[in-house]
């Protein structure tokens, strides 16, 4: 046996193995004496407080390369390179502290835009003052053969005149303002883009812990409305029982476990509506009369139990309250991009308006609080009631 190898019994057999049992594991130790063992690789993360500094010195670092501009070999030392461009990030820097700190959480998030603008514009006005100050009295003086010749058309101006009525015009508006102006812009634009990102996520939550609230709701309303009905077999002691027993089973599988999904396929939702009506079938017998008309031009994905609430009530105020034998039909459309659903029961004679009835109930009331949420903008639901029949129709956008 090779030096290193070692005898390792298979779990669960004796202390002795045969030569056909023995199995060969290598010697960690030799494995890294000889630098053949695996390697872990480190996982890279960046907590967030990293990725903002990070961010801020590639931000600042491009801005100060952008300040000395393309024709950075007109400076006659590193020095000056610095003193220049560190002046001008300086003061940029600057401006979008006091923008960014100050002026949006107290005017801008408030909705103060007018305020907000007229303090930005007094901050830009103070940093383009502090920039012709440098300029006059230091790096003007310091630099004369390199910094200073490209002033020499100012030359003739003094420091008072540079920053007069006259000249700020020209001079401070449309050459320092927006040279201060755009990093602080910049930096807004990114925050306000973090905010937003983080709305969204909120909402997002909001959303999905409301759907799943609906969604618990609904489920125990479903299975409760189902139950009933199984009891109802029980009780006239039919032999259809076991059979509603089994087709119940179907239905509780897909309600717990495959709704858990925002969205399921629309034949697994019609295999479901047709275990349900097949259970209502057995329950009212030659009472009722359903029919199911589907046209699925193309697969789409939609919702769970979007129409069962409609299904449930067409039976049980259509149905189970008739006196004669009542009718419900559905109908089923798929195509160009959209879902249409539609549910029609006849009119029991005791009751002649079933509006406020099925309106004041718990499943259409989170059916349309669901759809709010789900397809804010491409569903339409239509409630049409006549002297004998009651029609819902509600149609979704699936693209």
């Amino acid at each position: 046996m090779p030096h290193g190898w070692i005898r390792r019994p298979k779990p669960g057999v004796g202390r002795k193995l045969g030569s056909a049992h023995r199995t060969k594991v290598a010697d960690w130790a030799d494995c890294d004496r000889l630098g053949t063992r695996p390697s872990r690789v480190p996982q890279l993360s960046i907590n967030p407080t990293t990725k903002a500094i990070l961010f801020q010195i590639f931000f600042w670092g491009l801005v100060f390369l952008l300040n000395l501009g393309p024709d950075w070999q007109k400076f006659a030392s590193t020095r000056e390179v610095l003193e220049v461009g560190g002046t001008t990030t300086v003061l940029q820097g600057l401006v979008a502290f006091v923008a960014l700190s100050y002026l949006v959480p107290n005017w801008l998030d408030r909705g103060q835009v007018v305020k907000f603008a007229l303090f930005l514009l007094l901050v830009l006005f103070v940093a383009a003052g502090l920039n012709i100050t440098l300029s006059y009295y230091y790096l003007e003086p310091t630099y004369p053969e390199s910094y200073g010749k490209y002033y020499q058309t100012l030359s003739h101006l003094s420091f008072l005149e540079r920053l007069g009525f006259s000249y700020m015009i020209k001079y401070i508006v449309f050459s320092k303002l927006p040279l201060f102006f755009f990093p602080a812009a910049v930096l807004i634009a990114v925050n306000y883009y973090r905010k937003q990102q983080v709305v969204l996520a909120l909402r997002e939550q909001k959303r999905a812990a409301e759907l799943d609230a609906l969604k618990r709701q609904l489920n125990p309303h479903f299975i409760f409305n189902t139950l009933n009905n199984i009891y109802a077999l029980a009780i006239k002691r039919s032999d259809q029982a076991p059979d509603a027993v089994a087709k119940f089973s179907g239905i509780l599988d897909y309600v717990l476990y495959r709704c858990n999904s925002e969205e399921v396929s629309l034949a697994d939702e019609i295999v479901m509506i047709e275990d349900y009506v097949a259970l209502e079938k057995l329950r009212f017998s030659d009472r009722l009369t359903v029919t199911f008309d589907k046209r699925i031009e193309e697969p789409a994905r939609i919702a769970p139990l979007l129409f069962l609430t409609l299904i449930e009530n067409a039976f049980k105020h259509g149905a189970s309250q008739a006196l004669e034998r009542a009718t419900v039909a559905l109908s089923l459309v798929a195509s160009n991009g959209r879902v249409e659903f539609e549910v029609s029961n006849t009119k029991p004679s005791i009751n002649d308006s079933l509006s406020e009835t099925l309106e004041s109930g718990i499943g259409l009331s989170n059916l349309r609080r669901q759809l709010s949420l789900l397809y804010p903008d491409t569903h339409q639901l239509d409630v049409l009631e006549t002297a004998g029949l009651y029609t819902v129709r509600l149609s979704i956008g699936v693209l």
